[in-house]
């Protein structure tokens, strides 16, 4: 067995552990990073191959080699899940991702505390665990200003220093300066959708993301090639740590990865001190780094499969889960899906970033009046192609017909040629409320390509609440297709009880130690020199996608442990 020793090591080198990576390098720390998958470049996405990277996944986990198994509840067996839709390389999900970059708002933050002043506590679920997050938004401002002018993100400011601006979304919490570039290009389904948003007196605005609208720290603007889901950018136009913070850990000269690497247990003595990691190398061989510190950053999956493999003594329930919340309150978005088609225009969904190009943020969060609806929270609502994980590919890969129309035959095959550049998807993206039997442990019934059982999902999002939500922004998601001059409205088939986009939860941070798994800083309440960084450390959702929030956090993190953990290892409070 190969020993290596270093300061850090960091399992899962993509949104979040790459930052750590650059961060702590720079501060002079030896940092090691493991990585499942390979380490690509920006000119392996030349050609935008939709057989490898649309059909075949190559940027997402192989089910068959990975598995993860879904259930709706414990009395049904798990089946597995597919497609895996997060990331399987260096850079992790930024890579393929739509590249869509969210601040949360203030009251994400207090979600729990805002519902009860508002609507008094039986307004939640009896069965719902939401809760509080540990910092507010002021905490964490500084490092969302900080993620999006180190990564790039293109936007406009909707609330600068409490000044509310038309054409952003005047729902953000407040930002101390404007992005660091303009927007990006508004195409024509955007200005359809402005247009119709604006006649029932909503809010819209250009969706913020970490595409870069012009050259900024030596990379190329957008090409608005319509590759951005799925795909790797083939300009590096997109910001994924895999062409900015990569090469930041890089030029520290403290930084080694190492590709190919699956991490299967982290060792700890009998104190409880973690001391490291084990892995299995891309020859199979057997290997152990030592550390001073443990970084844990890979996708909610496996950060809950690792601490349950890595169990002791001390901990037999799973290692730093003395709180017995490990792997619980997973949380994911459903999508309520309307598709619109157009007689009498063109709107070509195929052409730019695909994913929400244009957002009303009117119906998210606490931007609206609950009170009698019988539920609470919401979701924004964008306009997006209806195969907005698939680049420019067929339509029927993604869009049911609508009622009368069959989804075969001739019929099927005149409603495509007719509207594959007349449609387009409004999706209203719902928050989902965590709940502790929405959870993941082992499955005692299947194991991956190593030999390690696989994550199991116990998740159904119809839940009273959820589908109070999901039929009522249905219902304003259909009116703003009929706004927008649609001759055709339709919805989507509803889904199974299964998990849609963004999972988070499984290692949630807290105030209490008995109701959390980690404090602010993404440090085990049990064992101080073990950090988590991701969506695994959310205790609430929010109707953002969470990869900026995510990485904010880290910079957080990052900055705990440089200034204030190195100069006094221990909890920090």
């Amino acid at each position: 067995m190969a020993i290596e020793k270093t300061d850090v090591v960091i399992v899962g080198v993509g949104a979040t552990g790459a930052i750590l990576a650059a961060e702590l390098g720079k501060a002079g720390m030896k940092v090691v990073g493991l990585e499942r998958g390979p380490r690509h470049v920006t000119a392996d996405f030349a050609g935008q191959d939709e057989l490898r990277y649309f059909q075949r996944q190559d940027l997402r986990p192989n089910p068959k080699r990975q598995p993860v198994t879904w259930r709706a509840n414990t009395s049904t067996r798990a089946t597995p899940l597919s497609p895996l839709n997060y990331g399987n390389q260096v850079g992790g999900g930024t890579v393929h991702y739509g590249a869509v970059s969210w601040r949360f708002h203030e009251d994400d933050f207090r979600a729990r505390s805002q519902t009860i002043e508002r609507y008094g506590a039986a307004a939640i679920p009896e069965d719902c665990s939401l809760t509080d997050w540990p910092l507010s938004y002021a905490d964490l401002e500084p490092y969302y200003d900080r993620a999006e002018y180190d990564l790039g993100v293109s936007g406009k400011a909707g609330n600068l220093q409490g000044r509310k601006i038309e054409g952003g979304n005047v729902f953000e919490a407040p930002r101390q300066r404007e992005f660091p570039l303009p927007p990006l290009f508004v195409d024509t389904s955007a200005r359809v959708f402005e247009d119709g948003a604006k006649k029932l007196g909503y809010h819209p605005f250009s969706t913020p993301r970490a595409i870069i609208s012009q050259t900024y720290k030596g990379r190329p603007g957008c090409s608005y090639c319509g590759f951005c889901s799925t795909h790797g950018c083939h300009v590096g136009a997109k910001s994924s740590t895999l062409v900015t913070k990569i090469p930041e850990a890089d030029a520290t000269g403290n930084f080694k990865l190492v590709t190919g690497a699956m991490c299967y247990r982290v060792n700890s003595d009998s104190s409880g001190r973690v001391t490291g990691v084990s892995y299995y190398g891309p020859d199979n061989s057997d290997n152990t780094i030592e550390a001073e510190l443990v970084i844990l950053s890979p996708f909610i999956y496996d950060v809950v499969r690792l601490l349950l493999l890595s169990k002791t003594g001390k901990f037999p329930d799973g290692l730093a889960n003395s709180s017995g919340q490990l792997g619980r309150h997973i949380m994911t978005h459903i999508g309520g899906r309307v598709f619109v088609a157009f007689d009498d225009r063109y709107v070509n969904m195929f052409m730019g970033p695909t994913a929400q190009k244009h957002t009303i943020d009117d119906l998210n969060a606490d931007n609206f009046d609950h009170g009698g609806l019988g539920f609470i929270r919401g979701a924004q609502i964008s306009v997006q192609g209806p195969g907005f994980d698939a680049g420019p590919i067929a339509a029927s890969v993604a869009m049911n017909a609508p009622p009368g129309t069959p989804n075969w035959g001739a019929p099927y095959r005149d409603f495509i040629a007719k509207y594959f550049a007349r449609h387009a998807a409004l999706n209203a993206q719902t928050e989902n409320l965590p709940y502790p039997d929405q959870m993941i442990d082992l499955d005692p019934n299947v194991r991956d390509a190593w030999g390690l059982p696989a994550p199991r999902l116990t998740y159904d999002w119809r839940r009273p609440n959820e589908r109070a939500r999901v039929e009522y922004l249905l219902g304003k998601t259909e009116e703003l297709g009929h706004a927008m001059g649609a001759s055709r409205v339709w919805r989507a088939r509803e889904r199974p009880g299964s998990p849609g986009g963004h999972h988070q939860g499984g290692a949630r941070m807290g105030s209490d130690p008995k109701m959390s798994v980690v404090n602010r800083f993404g440090q085990s309440w049990d064992i101080p020199n073990l950090f988590i960084a991701g969506g695994s450390t959310h205790p609430s959702i929010g109707g953002f996608n969470p990869t900026l929030t995510m990485q904010a956090v880290a910079y957080m993190t990052a900055d705990a442990i440089v200034n204030r953990y190195q100069k006094n290892p221990g909890p920090l409070l």
